[in-house]
């Protein structure tokens, strides 16, 4: 499977992605301080990420076969009904800033760099999708990510590792713990694929209030038989 490793990511991040980030406006009295720490992050920040070009060996109802690894979940094997390509990808803030996140002790300066550390994190998946768009031009695509849903565990990251290469993911420096979460923790994972429908996991998770949500809960959206 060819591999693509984005390791040179250089975008700064703006006054004003952080007061966007944060809720906060350009007289708030924090400020100096966030854009302080802001600064400091420009020197230490090397997010990364990489993806894949794989292809469905085979499937049926309840699994998917990706490049002789089986993924076991019914949604991700109907959203890849009649697909033969994917990309699956994982995506961090860097092990770099998440280090010096971590060795902040004060806890509201703390939760200043982790938004710090999650803008790095979009600013990065970003830059794949757009390397994706300007390498393969695979159209219109949408995500599935394990552990965002109950139809795809979370226990699933295991087979994503071993699909991306464990060789490969280490050279991004994201880790799975026992439990299959990544560390760094401002990390994201996934299979994007090639689409013609509208499709968004948010439009089958009712969790309310999640600061991530793309789509508005509404599964009657989502025209599925399985």
């Amino acid at each position: 499977m060819e591999v693509v490793i984005l390791d040179n990511v250089r975008e700064e991040i703006s006054d004003e992605e952080i007061f966007q980030k944060l809720k906060i406006d350009a007289d708030d009295e924090y400020v100096s301080d966030i854009l302080e720490l802001a600064e400091k992050s420009k020197a230490i920040a090397k997010p990364k990420a990489i993806y894949g070009i794989a292809y469905i060996d085979d499937r049926d109802e309840n699994h998917v076969i990706i490049e002789g690894i089986r993924f076991n979940s019914k949604l991700l094997s109907y959203n890849l009904k009649g697909v033969h390509k994917v990309f699956p990808y994982v995506a961090t803030c860097g092990e770099e800033i998440y280090r010096w996140a971590k060795s902040i002790l004060d806890p509201i300066e703390r939760y200043w760099t982790e938004a710090i550390c999650e803008i790095y994190l979009n600013k990065v998946y970003v830059a794949l999708k757009n390397d994706l768009e300007h390498r393969i031009k695979p159209g219109k695509t949408a995500v599935m990510n394990p552990g965002s849903l109950e139809s795809w565990p979370i226990s699933e990251q295991k087979q994503l590792f071993a699909l991306l290469g464990e060789e490969n993911i280490r050279k991004t420096g994201v880790k799975l713990t026992e439990n299959f979460l990544m560390l760094p923790i401002k990390s994201v994972s996934g299979i994007i694929f090639p689409t013609e429908v509208n499709y968004e996991n948010c439009m089958l998770c009712p969790r309310e209030r999640c600061p991530g949500r793309r789509a508005q809960f509404n599964p009657d959206d989502v025209k599925l038989s399985w």
